[in-house]
């Protein structure tokens, strides 16, 4: 029968429908091209090895299968949703149900004709039901198999199918995208695993030709008779290659080069580089392998790592990274270096995209602010605005992002294919791997099997990593790979090892670091109720900076602390009786998300390195004597230097990240009394000298962590590297094998066990336990709803000012009005999402209606779920507003300051 061209499969935003078959054939010619220019060479092997078939065959049936997948389009309950398209349908009968999704009518009806065509479908598992099912997730989730499928014809399944020339157009789709496609004869099977990937490319491929702008550039080509179908598809397999690097899919060329070639800036490497370097290549089987990099803080490991992972990528045919950190504001950090990178070392124009939640409110990324890194004259890394559609950004040959976004691919929720997809084709690198719960490093472990499965090349870096965190996930990665009973050598520290995926062997090596002697002090400082009283110790350590100049951090273990803190020493700072006072400076996660870049970026032109002075002794760019009092989001991955560092106790790990920003930079002149690199930790304690915890720290750090380290530390010399791994070994140990458990012990050990197995039920089998397609994406819920972090149940909060009028605005000077339109232009959702703060949901469990964002937002997916905090100038001149017991404050230095008891 000849192909009805008035069925049509694309409408909203056209001046006419575009025909089903048309579509069909666009996705056809765009999942062959992806095949040949967006796959890397590995990710190619890994799908034609699972599908038992050639190189080629296996790109003919990825075409085939991508022209099948919207067939389910032929049926009434869809066409209708056009009813002027509808009207002009002749012959069809009526046909009576509900609506029906298309995906799921492809999913029911396709397992037939295919069967005729020689697939196996002898069971739910046979290769014409696997791709059936997969063609049936082509809008991200995968629906159950109904065990009707295997034996029932399609309408006695699905019914809305309808039958007469519903069913005869069903046939001529199917025997013309055949029959034009020319696929190769039915694979043997079709792995669930395989078929994820491919379902990833359909996706994509429907994406891509799904455009407005491109069909609108198509429809006066749409064929007249179904003759010029043939040439149609030709059409699109020409225009295919410039859709893909118009959305900036374009596979990254990294040139090959020493590590001299790639950082010239280096003249000398250090042992650590020098070591991966001359080693690593020598390593490499020509297939993928997980590199493990256990070096103390500053001494060069993203250098290092950048080129060990180029080398791996070389190796194993996966070009390209995505590097991955704690937080945004890490990420954020880390993206200019590596597009500082990527534009010196990349061969052609390549997407570099960032990662996270608030990524387009970056400046440097988005390119509507300042930018300081270098743009050569020949290589861009722009992301085109493609790439900047949610779920799109993780398809880029390069990404620089938080962990969540590769972790998000081992949960069971929409759309896994696609992320599973953008994982499966670059190297992965996880930095700062210490830093993450029980919860994280069990959805981490599940990451590394599936990675070790699909030949994925894997990066891990940290400067304080337990032994036992380390043998843990590069087993799973060897688990992945088909090795899961490799022996695991000891962690090197400092040094790195080599986990080759194909042979399951492990080499390791050991390298020597700059020496350094940390001298630590404890400063006993008095808990008064549940709150520490730090006063006396700070003006202690800080007084020779108020006479003599010099720069310290004091790094606090809460925000409310920080900010008293800060309270404390503006108040201080102010009352001295000189021309010289210290500059003083607050940074923690809840300013709005505007002010917190702002002071970002003064903080890193403050202590960090002088992006104009390579003479460090001769920079006058470094403030005289300024003190920074923050939170954690200053310990990682922040390349800051201070000439005293303070800090709250902490587990002994992140003490140690605290210090790696004490004397970080060499050939600075430092004061006389900051001559040697100093920690000073301040200890809760009770009269009587005891350790004393106040009362919100346990909810920040286990007890039995902070007790262990606080067993551990005195007025001593720390040698780094040397004693670095034992104190974090004899702190983070849980073989306890000294004996009696008490009970901060057991709590510690059982939050350990409660996040690991979380992490195992929540996350999906491991490969070769999958069962069913539905299994990948077996949760209802969204990625916003389940979080990658156990218990970081958070809201994103906005405060906005009260004007006299009544409204709400964005600015205190009451300028610009909250946005309450039907259609909010992307500028003023930036607008407003660069006003919000992140707080944890407890701190507004009494909100009521009078939070709620204005009803017009129900429908923007960025602004929806904000809470709204409308502040009035109160009586002491600060901007606030109650919410059941607790006062909300914001002020410009302190951020958002909440006070427990206050009300208006």
């Amino acid at each position: 029968m000849e192909i009805d061209l008035d069925l049509w499969g694309k409408s909203k935003g056209l001046d006419r429908p575009y025909p089903v078959i048309c579509h069909l054939l666009d996705a056809a010619a765009m999942a062959e091209a992806l095949w040949e220019s967006y796959l890397p060479p590995a990710l190619r092997s890994f799908i034609a090895n699972s599908l038992s078939v050639s190189e080629e065959a296996a790109r003919k049936l990825v075409g085939f299968w991508a022209g099948l997948h919207d067939i389910g389009k032929c049926m009434a309950c869809f066409q209708l949703q056009d009813p002027v398209a509808f009207g002009l349908l002749d012959g069809y009968p009526d046909v009576a149900g509900e609506n029906q999704r298309h995906e799921y009518a492809a999913h029911v009806w396709l397992s037939r004709p295919l069967s005729r065509m020689g697939y196996d479908a002898r069971s739910p598992r046979s290769a014409a039901f696997v791709v059936a099912q997969m063609l049936g997730g082509h809008h991200g989730r995968y629906s159950v198999r109904d065990h009707r499928e295997c034996r029932a014809p399609a309408a006695a399944v699905l019914p809305e199918l309808g039958d007469g020339k519903w069913e005869e157009q069903r046939e001529a789709l199917f025997s013309t995208v055949a029959r034009i496609v020319d696929p190769p004869s039915a694979p043997p099977a079709v792995t669930p695993v395989a078929a994820e990937l491919i379902c990833g490319l359909v996706i994509l491929a429907d994406w891509l030709v799904s455009q407005d702008v491109h069909l609108i550039k198509r429809l006066p080509e749409v064929p007249t008779v179904a003759d010029g179908l043939k040439a149609h598809y030709e059409r699109s397999l020409h225009l295919a290659p410039s859709l893909i690097d118009e959305a900036g899919l374009a596979p990254v060329h990294l040139r090959s080069g020493t590590f001299a070639d790639e950082f010239p800036h280096i003249e000398t490497p250090n042992d650590l580089q020098r070591s991966i370097s001359e080693n690593l290549p020598h390593l490499l089987s020509g297939g993928p392998g997980l590199l493990l990099v256990t070096a103390p803080m500053g001494a060069g490991k993203t250098e290092a790592v950048f080129h060990g992972a180029r080398l791996l990528g070389e190796a194993s045919g996966v070009p390209g990274f995505l590097f991955t950190l704690p937080t945004m504001a890490t990420a954020d950090q880390m993206y200019g270096r590596t597009r500082a990178y990527g534009e010196r070392r990349a061969e052609d124009d390549a997407a570099l995209t960032l990662l996270h939640s608030m990524s387009w409110l970056n400046d440097a990324y988005t390119g509507t602010g300042t930018d300081s890194t270098v743009i050569t004259d020949d290589t861009s890394l722009r992301a085109p605005e493609w790439l900047h559609g949610r779920k799109r950004g993780l398809l880029a040959s390069m990404g620089v992002g938080t962990v969540d976004q590769a972790l998000l691919a081992v949960l069971p929720l929409k759309h896994s294919a696609l992320r599973m997809l953008g994982l499966a084709t670059k190297v992965l690198i996880v930095d700062e791997v210490h830093a993450y719960d029980a919860y994280m490093q069990g959805l981490l472990a599940e990451t590394l099997t599936w990675l070790g499965a699909l030949g994925v090349p894997v990066v891990l870096m940290s400067a304080t990593l337990p032994t036992r965190i380390a043998s843990r996930l590069m087993a799973a990665y060897l688990r992945g790979a088909g090795h899961p009973d490799s022996p695991l050598p000891s962690i090197r520290y400092p040094g790195w090892a080599y986990a080759d995926a194909t042979t399951g062997q492990i080499s390791s090596f050991d390298v020597t670091a700059k020496a350094v002697d940390l001298h630590l002090e404890v400063r006993q400082a008095p808990i008064s109720g549940a709150v520490m009283d730090r006063s006396a110790a700070l003006r202690e350590l800080l007084n020779p900076l108020v006479e003599n100049g010099g720069c310290a951090a004091v790094v606090c273990n809460t925000v409310a602390e920080a900010q008293e803190t800060y309270r404390f020493l503006m108040k201080w700072f102010d009352g001295l009786q000189t021309d010289s006072v210290p500059e003083l400076t607050l940074l923690h996660a809840r300013f709005p998300a505007r002010r917190r870049e702002e002071l970002t970026r003064q903080v890193t032109a403050d202590f960090g390195k002088c992006s104009t002075c390579e003479d460090l002794a001769a920079c006058e760019h470094r403030p005289h004597a300024a003190v920074l009092v923050a939170t954690q989001v200053i310990e990682q991955s922040l390349d800051l230097d201070f000439d005293l560092l303070i800090s709250d106790l902490a587990p002994i790990a992140l003490l140690l990240q605290r210090a790696g920003r004490c004397h970080r930079h060499d050939g600075r002149i430092r004061p006389s009394w900051a001559a040697v690199p100093r920690l000073a930790v301040l200890r809760p304690s009770r009269a009587d000298g005891g350790l004393a915890l106040p009362g919100s720290w346990p909810f920040v750090y286990s007890r039995a962590l902070l007790r262990r380290t606080d067993e551990l530390l005195n007025d001593r010399v720390i040698a780094i590297p040397d004693d670095v791994q034992g104190l974090v070994e004899e702190v983070y140990d849980d073989a306890f094998a000294s004996g009696q458990l008490d009970d901060d012990a057991l709590e510690w050990l059982g939050q350990e066990m409660a996040g690991l197995s979380m992490a195992d039920v929540t996350a999906i089998p491991d490969p070769d336990e999958i069962s069913s397609l539905h299994e990948f994406t077996m949760s209802e819920a969204s990625e916003d709803l389940i979080s990658t972090r156990l218990g970081a149940d958070s809201v994103r909060v906005l405060c906005a000012y009260t004007g006299d009028d009544g409204a709400l605005y964005l600015d205190r000077d009451c300028s610009t009005k909250l946005p309450d339109l039907e259609k909010i232009p992307r500028r003023l959702i930036k607008q407003v999402l660069a006003e919000t703060i992140p707080l944890r949901a407890g701190l507004l469990k009494d909100r009521d209606i009078a939070t709620d964002p204005p009803a017009s937002w129900g429908s923007n997916a960025w602004l929806r779920d904000i809470t709204i905090i409308s502040l009035k100038r109160d009586t002491e001149g600060y901007f606030s507003k109650s919410v059941g017991p607790k006062r909300f404050v914001l002020d410009e230095r302190l951020g958002l300051w909440i006070r427990e008891g206050e009300q208006e």
